[in-house]
C-alpha cells in the first residue's frame, strides 16, 4: 500500500477520533479540558439545527457545557455512519448519525437522533473541530430545548 493511502487512512481514523474523544468528555458530564481539546480556540458550535443557540470559541463552548454538566446526571452518545465527505490537505469536512441521550436533574429525559456537520483543521497537535454543528434526523422532543434551552 502507498505512503499516500496509509497517510490518508490515519486521517480518517483521527478526525473519528476526535469525535470519540468529544462523545466521551460530554457523556463524563466533567470532562471539560477533554472537551475543549476537541475544539480550537475559535471554533463555533452552531446547534440553530437543534433549536439551540450558537456558540463561538472556546469561552461560549465552556458557558454551554457548563450548564449541559450541571443539568444532567446521566448522558451517552453513539455514534454511526461517520462519513468523510471532504479531506484536502490540513482540512475535512465530515458528518455522523448520533443518537443521545440523557437525563436531567429535574426529572426530564431527552432523546434525540441527530446528524453531526463537522469541520477539522489539522492543527500542531492534531485534528480538531473548528465547527460543529447538527440538525435533527427525527423531530425533536420537547425536553431538548426544556433541559438545554436557557440562556
Amino acid at each position: 500500500m502507498s505512503e499516500e493511502r496509509w497517510k490518508k487512512i490515519e486521517d480518517r481514523l483521527a478526525l473519528e477520533d476526535v469525535l470519540n474523544a468529544y462523545c466521551a468528555a460530554i457523556d463524563s458530564l466533567s470532562d471539560m479540558d477533554g472537551l475543549l481539546a476537541c475544539f480550537t480556540e475559535d471554533a463555533v458550535l452552531d446547534l440553530g439545527g437543534i433549536n439551540l443557540p450558537r456558540f463561538d470559541g472556546h469561552a461560549g463552548i465552556r458557558y454551554f457545557f457548563t450548564q449541559v454538566f450541571e443539568d444532567m446526571t446521566h448522558h451517552a452518545h453513539f455514534i454511526s455512519n461517520f462519513t468523510v465527505a471532504r479531506m484536502d490537505g490540513d482540512t475535512a469536512t465530515c458528518t455522523a448519525y448520533v443518537m443521545g441521550m440523557g437525563v436531567a436533574r429535574d426529572g426530564q429525559s431527552v432523546l434525540v437522533y441527530v446528524k453531526y456537520f463537522l469541520d477539522y483543521v489539522r492543527t500542531p497537535s492534531g485534528w480538531k473541530l473548528s465547527r460543529f454543528a447538527e440538525s435533527g434526523l427525527m423531530p425533536l422532543p420537547e425536553s431538548l430545548t426544556g433541559i438545554h434551552g436557557r440562556d
